[in-house]
């Protein structure tokens, strides 16, 4: 049985700023019988590609001004899209304006977010989009009768809808991609505001909030690059954000082989090294994706397409990556709240500083590389190769956790992670019970931030096969301590200093 396609002519409103595959969209939709409404340049392009264009200032009788600024703001064009098809007054007044009826809007927006970084203020502005966000607004708005597309990763599920419906859309695929173009409108508007908060004698930022709604907040970039240079996708950037970015940005500057820092409420929650970046990341979310839920993600790496389909099946806040291929980026935007931070190298500074109702108090970061000579052995025996770097993989974890600190490991992967208790074995008993859940039969060592001031904390390592524990001396028992490991042959090292993080 042959199935011929709706016969009707309907027409597509096309103004887009990427033409990429637009001869693709084209051969598609003229198949189904749409008829072309456009401006500017996307009209010259489509009539190159052999296609008839209407302009619409044909349709308006308004020509274009002011340099192109204004070009579609006209009410007989928004009367064709934002008309009820179902309402005879509004059926009415539309044929009073003798116009097409528009029943698909293909918009995509000037990218201002890529001239965020340029010094001519002016070319900026002019990257600031009205007609189109105005168009994929009001076809959203009407999407019972009216489809909007503004990703052009979607121009191919337009095609297969169009196709499987007789050269119609589904009211299902309507209402999708309508609630889709809501989402990137208010986060285009987003990625303005932050640009129009700024003071621009002071680098102040103006935040939604603080730590909580009903503080006020804002951030000040005294030299250097703002946070808001790297973002190349999301929601406003938050208070508790900038805090968690760069607590991951700090351990992760730790490593220099591939590297996945997931945070969470300003400590990391699972860390992982292995040999490519994507191994590292599920190696990571196993680590704890229950605290991994609605975290922060900071890779090292690059992060490709594959990768990114990995990430993107879990909910996270921010992504945070040395670069994001091409396709890697058309997957991750289609979660238009999805922040995602293009951060290649940070400068860290020597001293840092917190404001107290004392006065500022300041202090130089502890910025020592963390290796081999930072662990000394004291009891037992020296262990294998392997379980002396897994020693150094959580010194360097447990550094940036508040104290009491504490870090189970195996193969360069958390297995359990204490921090924030006010004693060291409840920090302990935190991450004993995370190794216990999910990895129980790995054997794995131990590193805390502080001294373990008696014996009751390597006992319970003993007793669940811990190999190696690392912390730094200092306390009265530590003779005892020592003695302990040796009778027991486990293998103790001390730090070289200790690690606290208030």
């Amino acid at each position: 049985m042959v199935i011929r396609k709706n016969l009707e002519v309907k027409y597509a409103l096309i103004s887009v700023y990427n033409k990429n595959k637009l001869d693709i969209l084209c051969k598609y939709l003229n198949e189904n019988n749409f008829k072309f409404i456009s401006t500017g340049s996307t009209a010259k392009k489509i009539i190159s590609l052999g296609y008839k264009c209407l302009e619409v200032s044909k349709i308006t009788q308004f020509r274009e001004i002011l340099d192109g600024r204004v070009k579609t703001l006209n009410p007989k064009l928004y009367g064709s899209i934002l008309y009820l098809r179902n309402d005879k007054k509004h059926i009415e007044q539309f044929k009073s304006l003798k116009v097409p009826r528009i029943d698909l809007v293909i918009v995509n927006l000037y990218p201002f977010e890529k001239f965020l970084k340029k010094k001519d203020i002016n070319n900026t502005i002019e990257m600031i989009d009205i007609g189109g966000p105005s168009l994929i607004r009001a076809a959203s708005k009407n999407f019972k009768y009216v489809t909007t597309v503004f990703q052009i990763s979607d121009y191919k599920k337009l095609i297969q809808n169009l196709n499987k419906n007789d050269g119609i859309t589904d009211i299902s695929f309507r209402e999708q991609m309508a609630g889709k173009a809501f989402k990137y409108t208010s986060s285009y508007d987003h990625i303005i505001s932050n640009w129009f908060n700024r003071d621009q004698s002071k680098g102040k930022v103006n935040l939604r909030y603080g730590e909580n709604p009903n503080q006020n907040a804002y951030i000040i970039n005294d030299k250097g690059k703002s946070i808001f240079d790297f973002q190349i996708n999301g929601k406003e950037i938050s208070f508790n954000n900038i805090i968690d970015v760069e607590s991951g940005l700090q351990c992760l500057n730790e490593f220099s082989e591939p590297t996945c820092v997931i945070i969470k409420h300003n400590n990391p929650c699972a860390v992982a090294s292995s040999w490519n970046i994507q191994l590292a990341f599920k190696k990571a979310l196993e680590s704890d994706s229950i605290s991994a839920f609605g975290g922060i993600v900071l890779l090292n790496k690059k992060v490709d397409e594959r990768l990114a389909m990995q990430i993107s099946k879990s909910f996270f806040e921010i992504i945070v990556a040395t670069n994001f291929d091409k396709k890697a980026l058309d997957v991750l935007k289609r979660k238009n709240k999805l922040i995602l931070l293009k951060i290649n190298k940070i400068n860290f500074k020597k001293n840092e500083f917190k404001s107290t109702i004392f006065g500022t108090i300041h202090q130089t970061k502890d910025m020592k590389k963390i290796n081999k000579s930072f662990l000394r052995l004291v009891a037992h025996k020296k262990v294998s190769n392997n379980l002396l770097n897994d020693l150094v993989f959580a010194s360097k974890v447990v550094k940036h956790l508040k104290s009491n600190a504490i870090v189970i490991c195996s193969d360069k992967q958390t297995l359990g992670i204490g921090c924030g208790q006010t004693n060291r074995i409840d920090s302990l008993r935190g991450a004993v019970k995370n190794y216990k859940k999910f990895f129980k039969s790995k054997k794995f060592i131990c590193v805390s931030d502080g001294f373990f001031p008696f014996t009751d904390s390597l006992k319970l390592l003993k007793s669940i096969n811990c190999k190696a524990v690392a912390q730094p001396s200092g306390s009265l028992n530590d003779e005892k301590n020592i003695e302990y490991a040796n009778n027991n042959n486990l293998s103790l090292y001390f730090l070289k200093h200790r690690l606290f993080k208030h």
